[in-house]
């Protein structure tokens, strides 16, 4: 469940898609060579008694230097009155920064500048700011005292020009996020935020990289901080809620979210893509309980219903996972009240669309029937699904497994038998037919599908020496402990044939030495020279099967020089009798 690099790329391609529409200054000479971005600067507002002019000279003086610019251009004073008059607002309003920023949209401009100045010994005190009209992103200049409105215009022009340098150094951050070059993201953003520390889109940019290295405490702070400046920023709050998980701290992490979706409260599909998000970052846990809030909403919406059901299947078993157990009998009440609930949605969704529903979701509700030991009822499900989508191999597949769970082995891998013919691509079939066909006594078939599963790469999931031993466990527990000697060897003689490692060839010739051992004492029983032709073979057969232990008992400290020893006096018995019998 742990979100992989696609999750972070999806995040990032969001971080960049929202930083491209957003920058100021975004300037790349290809894209902007006949265009430059546009800045309203209306006159600084008088206070505190102060002339008027003095503002008016100070925005006349900053537009002419903006001029020189080859990435801005000024919006020239007459399209400002134009404008004033269009809308019907007072320069004088323009001192209120939402009032010239809304105006900045309407006209289509990217940037505007609001300040204020007052008397202050022999010059004027400066206050002022540029802000990013569409994201209201504010780059604050420090207030100063200037003695002329040239002098006022030079400090505003000084502190714009470290706004476009800084805008540029995130510009190349986000960009470098876009190739997921972590590194170089994070020097350009740190290099922007010492210009401009309540940068929102500088400080997100900050934290991708440090989520992109992986560097999650140190992402987190960051994710506050620009939290507090702007506590609606989506991209930030979903952010924090990924990390948040990752760094196990599951009711901060659905905090986040919670956040995020009361801005999106209706939004179905944002509310499963978070989450989705959630529950593949380690949480499946808090994903249900989106869900299920989400259906206390909506309680008609399938999707919804269907996902909260697999949430649900996912907690079950990470519960189980986290503890250890899985066995029916150890199971958790907390866990198995998990699979009910997934039962549950899983049922409501299928009485819904019935067989249509998604094949994932239909796999899901048989598993969990097995699960919950409803074994008959999964296959009575599974048989009612294969009739309306007979052409399914993942169906055909999971019902498999069903019968095999409710004793119908033969049926179980007739069943694997439908999954290659409509798919003979299917994984993870042969493997299991080794299993069924051992169990079912099928010996002379064990051999084939063991080959299969090792030609078919199935060994990466299950190492073809573990499958292998699989076949030997049962020999040894079901026959050979049982004290059915003959009906072990098969088995145990099989191992030896098949491509396995020294030591586990070691272990079944070591078993087989035993049975043959035994076998060969009960047939000499008679101790009559033909008995003891009989038996003779056998502890002949014995004896190297010991010799070829000796792997398994050199790693083991077995000692085979007793079993080897008391064979061979048997051996020399069965001559012995032999010959007299002559």
């Amino acid at each position: 469940m742990e979100p992989t690099r696609a999750n972070r790329r999806r995040v990032v391609q969001l971080v960049v898609g929202i930083a491209t529409a957003t920058a100021l200054v975004a300037a790349s000479p290809a894209a902007h060579a006949q265009s430059r971005y546009r800045v309203l600067v209306p006159a600084l507002q008088a206070q505190g008694g102060a002339k008027e002019n003095f503002g008016r000279d100070v925005a006349e003086k900053l537009r002419e230097s903006i001029e020189d610019m080859l990435t801005h251009a000024p919006v020239e004073r007459r399209e400002l009155r134009s404008a004033l008059r269009q809308y019907k607002i007072k320069e004088d309003d323009l001192v209120d920064c939402i009032t010239s920023r809304q105006l900045a949209v309407r006209m289509g401009v990217e940037v505007v500048v609001c300040g204020t100045y007052q008397p202050a010994g022999e010059g004027m005190q400066v206050a002022a700011k540029f802000v990013t009209a569409r994201t209201g992103e504010e780059f604050d200049i420090e207030p100063f005292v200037a003695r002329s409105a040239d002098s006022a215009a030079l400090m505003l022009f000084s502190g714009f020009e470290k706004l476009v340098n800084q805008q540029r150094l995130s510009r190349f951050c986000i960009d470098y996020l876009a190739s997921e070059q972590w590194a170089n993201a994070l020097e350009n953003c740190n290099q922007a935020l010492a210009i401009n520390p309540n940068s929102p889109t500088t400080l997100y940019g900050r934290a991708r990289a440090l989520v992109g290295l992986d560097s999650l405490e140190q992402a987190m702070p960051v994710l506050e901080r620009l939290l507090e400046i702007n506590p609606g920023h989506g991209d930030a709050l979903q952010t924090a809620g990924y990390v948040a998980t990752k760094l196990n701290r599951p009711q901060q992490a659905l905090e986040y979210y919670r956040t995020y979706l009361e801005l999106n409260p209706g939004n179905v599909q944002v509310r499963l893509t978070i989450a989705r998000e959630m529950y593949n970052a380690g949480d499946p846990k808090g994903a249900l309980q989106l869900a299920e809030e989400g259906l206390s909403v909506d309680s008609t919406d399938t999707s919804l219903r269907m996902y909260a059901g697999h949430f649900a299947l996912g907690a079950a078993q990470k519960i189980e996972q986290d503890s250890g157990s899985g066995s029916a009998g150890a199971r958790s009440p907390e866990a198995l009240q998990l699979y009910e609930k997934a039962l549950g949605y899983y049922r409501q969704v299928f009485e819904a669309e019935g067989s249509e529903a998604d094949t994932l979701m239909l796999r899901n509700l048989i598993s969990t029937l097995v699960v919950l030991d409803r074994h008959e009822e999964a296959v009575e499900m599974g048989s009612q699904i294969l009739q309306a989508r007979p052409d399914n191999a993942s169906l055909w597949s999971t019902y498999a497994d069903a019968l095999e769970k409710s004793g119908r082995l033969t049926e179980a891998l007739a069943a694997l038998d439908s999954v290659l013919a409509r798919d003979p691509d299917y994984e993870m079939v042969y493997s299991r037919q080794v299993m069924w066909f051992t169990r079912a006594g099928e010996i002379e078939r064990v051999e084939e599908a063991f080959r299969q599963a090792v030609a078919r790469g199935e060994g990466r999931e299950l190492e073809p020496d573990a499958l292998a031993r699989n076949v030997l466990s049962y020999g040894y527990n079901e026959k050979f402990q049982k004290g059915d000697r003959r009906g072990a060897l098969p088995y145990l003689e099989l191992v030896r044939e098949l491509n396995t490692t020294p030591v586990t060839r070691g272990l079944a010739s070591y078993l087989a030495g035993f049975a043959l051992r035994d076998i060969g004492i009960e047939v000499q029983e008679p101790q009559t020279a033909e008995s003891a032709r009989a038996a003779l073979p056998l502890f002949q057969k014995a004896l190297q099967y010991f010799e070829d232990a000796r792997p398994y008992a050199e790693s083991n400290n077995v000692d085979l020089a007793e079993p080897i020893s008391n064979v061979r006096d048997y051996i020399e018995i069965q001559e012995a009798l032999i010959k007299r019998g002559r």
